[in-house]
């Protein structure tokens, strides 16, 4: 019989795993930058925010929710059998999105929200577990891919604006990066049905059909419901920059919210915290125009803005989680 406190620890383990790289990384860029980095001036910055502007920021990222769920509609319907209607309303899905936000402030690591989002689709009784995982799978890397995209257009944009080659080249890492993923993941369930295993043959189904996303139809709808999303997070910035009394080269600031969004969508920290700042910090805080006070105090300024914006969303877990699926003719 398996011991309980070891299946509690297991519990607990990822959560604390999650809290502590967070840490760890705002260790870091204490550790990096506390020579140049004044404590009173970031609280005097976060002090002074304008209300008005940080409410519109609010309201800005939360309409990321939106697109969000037009994005994971889309997802499911493409790999829905042909002809086959989508299995679950819009509104049930924007339910569960906005519901999982909640869940990613209460759950101290992104990969809970992913699994209340399998859940709930299960719950619905419209998909299987490995088509709901898939799904959600599928939806977590096609904004990363598209953001990526964007990212090499925005580097090319930098260097043309006299951007270091430092910076750029950290952006241009990780967008490579997940070019690689990208090819990874459209490889795994050959490598794993080659190992003739039961057990990884089924963990390969969850995997199957990425190729799906790629038709040249979808790819300019992805890149054109990501371009929403990151349209979203620059207003949300700009927002939270007024909201401060700062001025800064918002061209910059829109160059650098690929590598800003992606870092902050990390699965294992918590909201972002710690990547979020050393990535502006190397960004924003060396060429965007604004000092590294200023530029911390907006990336913790976003963090309270995540905070209170997935907090809201607790209201979508109110009622059943049975009603999802469509009416289907009988028979």
């Amino acid at each position: 019989m398996p011991d309980p406190r070891l299946d509690g620890l297991g519990r607990w383990l990822l959560p604390i795993s999650s809290i502590a790289l967070s840490v760890a990384f705002l260790g870091l860029g204490i550790a990096l930058l506390y020579r140049r980095v004044d404590l009173d001036d970031i609280n005097r910055i976060l002090l002074g925010l304008d209300k008005t502007w940080l409410a519109l920021a609010m309201v800005s990222y939360w309409l990321a929710n939106v697109i969000n769920s037009v994005r994971f509609m889309l997802v499911a319907r493409w790999l829905a059998p042909r002809g086959a209607p989508l299995a679950v309303s819009f509104a049930f899905i924007f339910r569960m999105v906005c519901a999982a936000g909640f869940i990613a402030v209460v759950a101290p690591i992104g990969l809970v929200s992913d699994v209340a989002k399998v859940g709930a689709l299960r719950l619905s009784g419209s998909m299987s577990i490995t088509s709901a995982a898939r799904a959600t799978l599928f939806d977590r890397v096609v904004p990363i891919q598209c953001m990526g995209v964007f990212g090499f257009i925005c580097a090319a944009f930098q260097a043309s604006h006299g951007v270091s080659a430092q910076v750029i080249g950290i952006q241009l890492l990780l967008f490579f990066g997940i070019a690689v993923g990208v090819l990874l993941l459209l490889a795994l369930p050959h490598l794993l049905h080659w190992l003739r295993i039961a057990l990884v043959s089924r963990v390969a189904r969850m995997f199957e059909g990425y190729y799906l996303m790629l038709a040249p139809d979808r790819v300019l709808i992805q890149l054109a419901i990501t371009f929403l999303g990151a349209l979203s997070v620059w207003a949300t910035l700009y927002c939270l920059i007024r909201a401060a009394h700062l001025e800064a080269d918002w061209w910059l600031v829109a160059s650098f919210v690929p590598f800003l969004q992606i870092i902050n969508s990390v699965p294992f920290l918590y909201l972002g915290w710690g990547g979020r700042e050393l990535a502006m910090a190397a960004t924003l805080g060396t060429v965007g125009g604004l000092s590294l006070n200023e530029t911390l105090a907006i990336s913790a300024a976003w963090g309270m803005t995540l905070l209170v914006t997935g907090g809201v969303n607790g209201v979508f877990l109110l009622g059943g989680w049975r009603s999802g699926e469509r009416s289907r003719p009988p028979g």
